[in-house]
């Protein structure tokens, strides 16, 4: 049995893979998110079923945060772990965190990377999977901008964010060919990400009535999950769904390269 962290486990795709993986009692999971009392009924449901789940609440809006969850995994998981990133969100405005960051930016980039980091560090993890999204194709990621938000949209910042990590987790396939990274766009899924609230929200909602359910999509990544490799030494692979496709241009781009890089630099500086 080996140890699976999941971030963003209380709610949405991250409670249902839970739950999938549950049956499977491949996997010693440790359930990770903000809420501590959903993640203990959680935790309670798969043991019942003869599962195992370990809860290690955790915050990544901010960087200690972020950090201090981290060196706490790397003190209870087992070599050879796999790391699922599933936490995020779709923020509606700009909001800043103690850190003067954006909290798109925080949650979707910086601070997942600053919690695995430890992980690396310690020689934890053999696998690493990124919940992406489709959508960071939009994305225009800003060295000087995107980080603190003023270049802020209801609607691209998430996309931007999400195509700064994809671009972050190249790198450190790059500069650990140890790992097997994977990067995936997990299908369009009927969850709470970006809820809203008005005449807006409502028509989000019907249109979601259409998109597959969180149950669905668990099943699908159990399946990927349950592959022997997913990438090359030293390569992060692009998936979308089930299927393996050439990185999307805008990940090609050598300059939105270097931005995520700078950024990722002055971040790793910050106390």
């Amino acid at each position: 049995m080996t140890d699976l962290i999941l971030t963003g486990a209380s709610r949405g795709i991250g409670f249902a893979l839970a739950r999938t993986l549950a049956k499977s009692r491949e996997y010693r999971l440790i359930l990770v998110a903000r809420d501590r009392a959903r993640l203990e009924a959680l935790a309670a449901s798969i043991q019942q079923e003869g599962g195992q789940a370990v809860v290690v609440p955790g915050d990544l809006s901010t960087l200690s945060g972020a950090r201090a969850l981290g060196q706490r995994l790397a003190e209870l998981v087992t070599p050879g772990a796999t790391l699922v990133h599933n936490a995020g969100i779709w923020p509606t405005r700009r909001e800043l965190t103690v850190d003067g960051l954006e909290m798109g930016f925080a949650v979707n980039h910086a601070a997942p990377l600053e919690m695995q980091q430890a992980l690396l560090d310690a020689k934890r993890l053999r696998r690493i999977l990124l919940v992406s999204a489709g959508l960071l194709v939009k994305g225009r990621f800003d060295a000087a901008r995107t980080p603190t938000g003023e270049d802020f949209s209801s609607i691209r910042t998430y996309c931007d964010t999400k195509l700064g990590f994809a671009l972050a987790m190249r790198d450190v396939a790059t500069a650990h060919p140890e790992l097997d990274v994977l990067v995936l766009h997990p299908g369009v899924v009927r969850t709470d990400l970006g809820a809203r609230t008005g005449p807006m929200g409502w028509l989000l909602s019907l249109v979601k009535r259409r998109w597959e359910a969180p149950e669905v999509c668990a099943e699908r990544l159990s399946r990927i999950l349950a592959k022997e490799r997913w990438s090359t030494p030293g390569q992060a692979r692009w998936w979308v769904e089930e299927v393996e496709q050439p990185w999307p241009p805008v990940t090609e781009d050598a300059a939105t390269q270097r931005a995520v890089r700078e950024v990722h630099e002055r971040v790793r500086a910050m106390g």
